[in-house]
């Protein structure tokens, strides 16, 4: 189909967990470096932010998972863009493993300034190069206005580290889904879910105190990550196993 984009990525050490299946982060890790090689196709990747002046901020991943392959399996991912607005625009992706769909996932994007960080409007040229797919692999919309319950108590503390830093010098998406699952009660790991979102509200910085509250709610595991003041919410990570 048009506007698809497709790559084989193998499962790493580093994107496996105790029983040598890929992780959650594993599973995102891949989806982010999908996403990459997709813009960097038409011109908009991570290598071409100096000459464009410009690039895409993450707002949320929403992940199913069906099946997790094992170390050193080959994993097909499959993505296309869907703009539905000139501000926003949505990536879905299909994960397979020997032909069979192990996951999908969707994520929301913004288009910023990569200087003052301001939204920039998504031209009608932008979307034609990136040839958009109108289909969407979940029914329902993710909410993304989410508030500290008020009856919760602080969980866990952590400083941003050098180590945590991207290439424009703010915390990697990922490393939101490393704070949450340090917050979550000691008995679980992240490969006991197969539902995953994470919604980033706030860039963090290095030296940045995190102030995480967890909460357990119709089936859910909910990690809220305020800043050292508690009145700045950077993000919430929701895990769920149905």
């Amino acid at each position: 189909m048009d506007g698809i984009f497709e790559c084989n990525e193998k499962i790493t050490v580093l994107d496996v967990g105790q029983n040598y299946k890929i992780t959650d982060k594993g599973f995102i890790r891949i989806l982010q470096e999908a996403a990459n090689l997709a813009s960097s196709q038409v011109g908009h990747g991570i290598a071409d932010i100096e000459r464009t002046g410009t690039t895409w901020v993450i707002l949320y991943w929403r992940l199913k998972v069906y099946k997790r392959a094992g170390y050193n399996d080959t994993l097909n991912v499959k993505t296309w863009a869907n703009f539905y607005n000139k501000i926003y625009s949505l990536r879905e992706f299909e994960v397979y493993c020997n032909n069979e769909l192990i996951a999908k996932a969707s994520s929301k994007w913004v288009f910023v300034d990569a200087k003052n960080h301001m939204i920039k409007k998504i031209t009608d040229d932008m979307i034609k190069i990136y040839k958009p797919v109108e289909r969407r692999l979940f029914d329902t919309e993710l909410n993304e206005r989410i508030k500290l319950p008020k009856s919760l108590d602080e969980a866990y503390t952590y400083t941003i580290m050098k180590r945590d830093l991207d290439a424009n010098h703010h915390v990697n998406n990922l490393c939101f889904l490393d704070i949450a699952v340090e917050t979550l009660p000691d008995n679980i790991i992240d490969d006991e879910f197969n539902n995953i979102s994470i919604i980033y509200k706030k860039e963090m910085l290095y030296k940045d105190i995190v102030s995480c509250y967890y909460e357990f709610k119709d089936g859910e595991h909910i990690v809220y990550m305020y800043n050292k003041e508690k009145n700045i919410l950077n993000g919430v990570v929701i895990f769920s196993k149905e």
